[in-house]
């Protein structure tokens, strides 16, 4: 007679296995599709074995590395597949051979590609192998958004990544951005500010005049905190004069901004400075 569920979960001994180990079961499975990451972050699961009366051995896949997760969701430069985190804008980007550049895409698609690891994962792995973690509870959203979240520090590119002389070039709505071009930011100043001595520019409307410049040029824009640093620095450099925090504001309050400047009234300049 088999034992009872609650006698085998009894008996149930949690390992992490050798990466070296040679057996049917998902570590097995993902370590040879992924041999650097789990030289560096550690095998995808900790297991959980149970012997049945007959001497076999069960596999049960306990818990769920998210480091090695995360890591593998950036893929093998080796073979030309690769997926960063732009933190600046908050936004990830693959590698799209067609076109040779890189791509924005989603949280949502990468869930969708950790899924896909795990039921192809569970389908090739053997009677021993009990999958429906595998299947239901590693797949739950909760638990793909958690390793999504992770991955972003994981594999967060550095600033430059897009930008310079060895930088990578992106495809976005159908438009190719050249990593030597000035940054976006700097485009913007150029064609869309110029001195005023009586002007004045606040802070909030030049990062919504800027997020549309963005998206009429197929730029993903960043965030504000990353807009006020890199405009401010940018301006200070074009114009000589500081942000500051006594603009007035539409409400006529007092707002961060800059006096002395203003924007260009040719709007058409603004919309295809990158032409």
């Amino acid at each position: 007679m088999a034992k009872s569920d609650k006698q085998q979960n009894l008996n149930v001994h949690h390992r992490m296995p050798s990466k070296n180990e040679e057996a049917s079961d998902p570590n097995v499975w993902f370590a040879s599709r992924f041999p650097e990451q789990t030289e560096q972050y550690g095998p995808a699961f900790m297991e959980g074995t149970w012997q049945d009366e007959d001497g076999l051995r069960h596999f049960i896949p306990a818990y769920l590395n998210e480091d090695f997760f995360s890591a593998i969701l950036g893929g093998d430069k080796r073979l030309g597949h690769q997926v960063v985190y732009q933190a600046q804008e908050e936004c990830w980007y693959f590698y799209d051979y067609r076109v040779d550049a890189f791509c924005t895409t989603t949280d949502q698609k990468l869930q969708l590609l950790l899924s896909n690891y795990l039921i192809r994962c569970s389908q090739a792995c053997g009677a021993l192998v009990d999958v429906s973690n595998l299947v239901v509870a590693f797949r739950k959203p909760e638990a793909l958004a958690k390793i999504i979240d992770k991955a972003k520090a994981v594999l967060q590119a550095d600033r430059c990544f897009f930008e310079g002389k060895y930088g990578h070039r992106r495809f976005i709505d159908g438009k190719y951005i050249d990593p030597r071009d000035p940054p976006a930011h700097e485009q913007f100043i150029k064609h869309a500010i110029v001195p005023e001595p009586s002007g004045t520019i606040t802070l909030t409307d030049c990062y919504h005049k800027y997020f549309g410049y963005c998206r009429q040029n197929g730029t993903p824009p960043p965030t504000r905190v990353e807009f006020q640093a890199v405009v401010a620095a940018a301006i200070r450099s074009a114009f000589n004069i500081g942000l500051r925090h006594d603009v007035p504001g539409p409400n006529g309050k007092q707002a961060n901004g800059w006096i002395g400047i203003a924007y260009r009234q040719d709007d058409q300049l603004i919309s295809n400075g990158r032409n």
